[in-house]
């Protein structure tokens, strides 16, 4: 190319619709350069006009310098097509595809005195088919997908296709119904005549031309497994469900069907069965029913195959409730239960009878006697097949010999009670006299105790009116819910009006009422302190207040009664200072990401510039200024999280997953990036947990961290899952300097970090916070055990699939 004329030229570079920078040979200093060239690169006009073109242009420097500079030198062109490119675009490390020329523009002697870079970006073409490419693949694997279980399904599939609906495919099961039939490519009517006429001709016509699904069950049908052989009556149950082409139209029916004929067949042999036996029944319960003795016969199994009414009564059950179940599930004591099963054992091992009394408990009248009878029943080979039993009650006889025994006793014993009762008379007169005297000192002790319980009610009741809460108790047996005049107007009710206590749970914002009802639920029945903070939508004025409760469950004098009881803070205006602070710190945090995005940006290039001189001292110090920038955003990031978590802006995602991949993947990040300590984890079974996968691992990853900075070097930090009756608990454990017994209870809180004279560590004591935080969102728990000098060991309990 040579130099043209110079006013249009300059117009046409201008105003060409693709990017255009003209450099000056011999200096590379750019001396036209346009709007579409411009938007490209992603630089002002000042940072390319005039300047040296590598100085504009670093991050490609080590890429194409070469390239530019053969273009002067050779006059020839050079081309890039579609080359993916790292730029700082406004500011920011951006990854473009771009189409460029390095193409030299040549005076009337043939030399080189130009360069131009004609530039077209591909970005979004080529992310369209980057894209475009990656839903073909995933189109044919999920077609793969779908074949493939269609194919290894165990319900009978095929596909009819059009209006002569002709098999176009059949799976493995649909074969094996029609094992002698050749069926693709033949209409589904050829191939089965036999469905001709029937209603699922009918069905099948409807379904093609209406594209209703259509469902049938036990549906009998003559068949045969060969064409042209010999029908036989089959039971089947399937759907016909319309299939649609890529414009919505109906093109073929799909069709899943089951062969329930063997299904079937056992309903009717058990009907049979049911039919037998109840006729059997009706033929023992006219023969035992007219005596008043308990008749039954047991398996040797220990079940009951049969009890006559007057056994049924006893036991207050109906036939049904009461055959085919054992001793235990029948009301018998396991003492009771034991001894029969023994008996049987004898009955069937000897085929001798057993004989016996016994005490049992009679649905109406009471606890009664009975005497019994266990016979053998004998098969034809004379084998013992079941126990029958005698049972008759016995109480009235058994009580009359008892009396007459009873009778003599008393008689004699009279005698005897008579002669010391003067002797008893006399010392009964001196006990009273000193009971006497011990009631009154007891009475006036009472007295005084009741004085000073009045004295202190008294005075809690000032000092609850002096804290302006409100009081509230709950029935732990009756859930008998009473609250104060000032509970109910900070729930925005009137001092008289009537506040029931889901009245009262109505008016806690709903995303914190499932945790008030869960605490509530653990007060009442484990005895778990109550300790919340919560906002309420006041009912009448729909004002927004922050509440803190705080109760125990109390017991009565008599401990017959426990309640749930506590007062209620309004904390409004503590929790309006803390949003204000959060707020400034989330505009702070948000205000200090941008500048340090930049520089990263900045030092990522310096540092590549200075790797490729080998500067390896100055790469050295950027390097650990990269490294810093890195801490700074991590503490910004926690500020931020803080500042979401105490906005209630953090939400919690569950989705079920494998905690075991989630600590193999922390595994792999650790060995890879902690060098400076033995890091070990413990094998991990599968164990499936619902919670949010992302910040579970901001759990497991800051507890590592922690050990890693309290821990010296070289020590081993250990990660283990076990699994308890009501989840799976998650222990980090490090041998480094320990905690405090002091300091043990508030690691957990906002922005608290252990004095320690002897070591020093940065940051601002938000790390454990957050995981607290995120722990207890999930309701589970997260805990702390250390020793001075000896190391600590975090733990954290996560609840299982199961158990939620």
């Amino acid at each position: 190319m040579y130099l043209p004329d110079a006013e249009d030229f300059h117009y046409s570079v201008l105003y060409a619709p693709i990017g255009i920078c003209i450099l000056d040979a011999t200096t590379l200093i750019a001396e036209v350069v346009n709007e579409k060239f411009l938007e490209v690169a992603g630089k002002p006009y000042e940072a390319i006009y005039g300047q040296y073109y590598w100085d504009a242009f670093a991050e490609a420097r080590q890429y194409y310098e070469s390239a530019l500079a053969g273009v002067a030198r050779t006059g020839e062109a050079f081309h890039a097509e579609e080359v993916e490119l790292m730029l700082i675009r406004h500011g920011q490390p951006e990854m473009i595809f771009v189409t460029f020329v390095y193409s030299p523009i040549k005076d009337g002697d043939g030399n080189v005195r130009k360069v131009t870079v004609w530039v077209l970006e591909n970005t979004k073409q080529i992310a369209e088919r980057q894209k475009e490419l990656a839903a073909k693949i995933a189109f044919k694997a999920e077609r793969d997908r779908l074949h493939s279980y269609f194919m290894k399904a165990n319900a009978g599939i095929c596909v009819l296709q059009g209006p002569d609906l002709v098999y176009e495919l059949v799976n493995t099961a649909y074969q094996q119904i029609l094992p002698g039939r050749e069926l693709i490519g033949r209409p589904i009517f050829d191939a089965l005549p036999e469905l001709i006429g029937t209603p699922i001709q009918e069905m099948l016509l409807k379904v093609y031309s209406q594209g209703e699904p259509c469902e049938m069950n036990e549906v009998m049908i003559p068949v045969s497994e060969y064409e042209g052989g010999p029908t036989k009556d089959r039971y089947f149950s399937f759907t016909f469900q319309a299939s649609r082409d890529e414009y919505n139209r109906i093109d073929g029916v799909v069709n899943f069907v089951f062969e329930v004929s063997e299904m079937i067949l056992i309903q009717q042999e058990l009907l049979k069965a049911r039919e037998q036996a109840d006729q059997q029944k009706r033929v023992y319960e006219t023969i035992t029913s007219g005596t008043p003795d308990l008749m039954y016969v047991w398996d040797l199994d220990y079940r009951f195959t049969y009890a006559n009414s007057a056994l049924l009564t006893m036991w207050g059950k109906t036939w049904n409730e009461a055959i085919g179940k054992g001793l235990r599930e029948n009301g018998y004591e396991e003492w009771h239960a034991a001894m029969h099963e023994r008996e049987i054992d004898h009955v069937r091992a000897t085929k001798e009878s057993v004989r016996g009394e016994v005490a049992f408990p009679h649905a109406i009248l009471g606890r009664r006697i009975y005497d019994y009878i266990l016979i053998p029943v004998l098969n034809e080979n004379g084998e013992v097949e079941a126990v029958a039993g005698t049972t008759r009650d016995v109480t009235e006889r058994t009580q009359l010999q008892e009396a007459l025994a009873r009778g003599t006793e008393e008689l004699q014993a009279v005698n005897e009670e008579l002669m010391s009762a003067n002797e008893e008379q006399a010392a009964s007169n001196e006990e009273l006299k000193a009971t006497n005297e011990e009631l009154a000192i007891v009475n006036q002790q009472l007295i005084e105790a009741r004085k000073k319980i009045e004295e202190a009610e008294a005075a809690l009741r000032l000092a609850i009116e002096a804290s302006d809460s409100g009081t509230f108790s709950i029935n732990a047996r009756t859930l008998e819910f009473l609250a104060s005049a000032r509970l109910k107007e900070l729930f925005g009710f009137k001092a008289d009006e009537d506040m029931p206590y889901e009245a009262c749970m109505t008016q806690i914002r709903e995303d914190y009422r499932p945790t008030v009802y869960m605490m509530v639920e653990a007060a009442l029945t484990k005895g778990a302190r109550f300790e919340l903070e919560y906002p309420v939508v006041r009912f009448h004025d729909g004002k927004l207040r922050w509440l803190r409760g705080l109760g125990t469950l109390q017991h009565d004098s008599n401990g017959a009664d426990s309640f749930f009881a506590g007062i209620i803070i309004d904390i409004t205006e503590h929790k309006e200072d803390e949003q204000r602070k959060n707020d400034f710190i989330a505009m702070v945090s948000h205000e200090l990401k941008t500048p340090l995005t930049s520089m990263k940006g900045y030092v990522q290039v310096l540092l590549a510039k200075l790797r490729q001189r080998e500067d390896n001292f100055s790469a050295g110090l950027l390097e650990k200024a990269n490294i810093q920038i890195a801490k700074m955003t991590n503490m910004i990031n926690g500020f931020l999280n803080i500042s979401r978590l105490e906005s209630g802006k953090i939400h919690i995602n569950l989705q079920e997953f494998d905690l075991a991949e989630l600590i193999g993947e922390a595994k792999e990040e650790s060995l890879t990036t902690i060098i400076s300590h033995n890091v070990i984890f413990d094998e991990v079974v599968p164990t499936l947990v619902n919670a949010d996968r992302e910040k579970i691992a901001q759990v497991i990853h800051n507890l590592i961290s922690n050990a890693v900075k309290y821990s010296p070097s070289n020590t081993t930090i250990a990660i283990s899952a076990t699994l308890l009756d009501a989840g799976v608990k998650v222990s980090v454990r490090d041998e480094g300097i320990g905690i405090n017994t002091d300091d043990l209870p508030r690691i957990f809180d906002r922005y608290y970090r252990v004095e320690d004279n002897l070591i020093s560590i940065s940051g601002f004591g938000i790390g454990l916070y957050l995981c607290s935080e995120i722990i207890r969102r999930h309701n589970g728990e997260i805990w702390a055990e250390s020793e001075l000098g000896k190391g600590s060991v975090f733990n954290f309990v996560l609840p299982l699939v199961n158990n939620q």
